[in-house]
């Protein structure tokens, strides 16, 4: 898609919100490889940061598809394509 500011494409959005995930991925792996014998020590501002990037992709992926977990079952169901124009919406 052009690069003029009105909007990007859905990939790219993707791509872009999955980022964080994936250098979490990596930290992860590293440490495992790091890791001798079958305990893994992380400080606790690690996890914290561990869980904070996890939330921030949780609450993103909420507000762009629009998906809000009620209480009682009912659930707005999100089609793909809203949710691809939401993510534009957003993005522009």
């Amino acid at each position: 898609m052009e690069k003029d500011g009105k909007g990007v494409s859905l990939d790219e959005f993707i791509f872009r919100k999955l980022q964080p995930i994936r250098i979490l991925q990596g930290y992860l792996t590293n440490e495992l490889e790091l890791a001798e014998g079958e305990s893994i020590r992380l400080s606790r501002m690690d996890l914290d940061n561990i869980v904070s990037t996890i939330e921030i992709f949780l609450e993103e992926y909420d507000r762009v598809s629009g998906f809000r977990g009620r209480k009682n079952g009912d659930r707005k169901s999100t089609k793909f394509i809203d949710a691809k124009q939401q993510a534009i919406k957003t993005i522009a």
